[in-house]
């Protein structure tokens, strides 16, 4: 029987390690072609050399999503290389730890940085190519944006903000069938 992955191109962020790297490996050995992204180069050579075991259909942009131009080319990269786009996993993010009143604003910059714009800067360029194949975004969130938590603040807020993103592209884009899903992870 063949895979519901079989010839899709799936980009997932945040792949060099944990379950980025996880969903990388695994949508691979269901016979998709992958482009990973990270900020460490060598973390992601390491994941490409472990995927390249599987399928040769497997290439890294190594770059922060958080920056837009960077967001624009990882898109970019995944079509030009394997000629189309059907599934985008926003995996990116950052966590903190401590109380909103020890906090310097500058945690919440970063944090949101890295887990909001990270998620949003990919998804606007790759809205086009999934309407074409009718693909899916799937946004990894945690159990932590369902409530805000003690000590947690930034994160809790950031996840609850995917959340919100979901539910809006999955009512936007509910015409042109690109499927929408969010994974709230518990600890890992």
């Amino acid at each position: 029987m063949a895979s519901n992955f079989q010839g899709k191109v799936a980009v997932i962020t945040g792949s060099s390690r944990g379950i980025g790297k996880s969903i990388a490996i695994e949508l691979a050995k269901n016979g998709a072609s992958i482009v990973l992204n990270g900020r460490n180069e060598e973390r992601l050579q390491e994941t490409q050399a472990i995927i390249q075991k599987i399928t040769p259909n497997v290439v890294y942009v190594c770059c922060d999503v958080s920056d837009v131009k960077a967001s624009e080319e990882l898109i970019e990269t995944a079509v030009s290389k394997f000629g189309k786009l059907d599934i985008l996993v926003n995996n990116v993010g950052v966590s903190m730890r401590g109380t909103v009143a020890e906090l310097n604003p500058d945690v919440f910059k970063q944090v949101f940085e890295s887990n909001v714009y990270g998620t949003v800067n990919p998804t606007i360029p790759a809205i086009p190519h999934l309407r074409k194949t009718k693909g899916s975004i799937v946004f990894i969130s945690s159990l932590a944006g369902i409530r805000g938590l003690p000590g947690l603040s930034a994160y809790c807020s950031s996840k609850m903000a995917l959340r919100a993103i979901a539910e809006s592209i999955r009512i936007e884009e509910k015409k042109n069938d690109i499927h929408v899903g969010l994974i709230q992870v518990g600890i890992t």
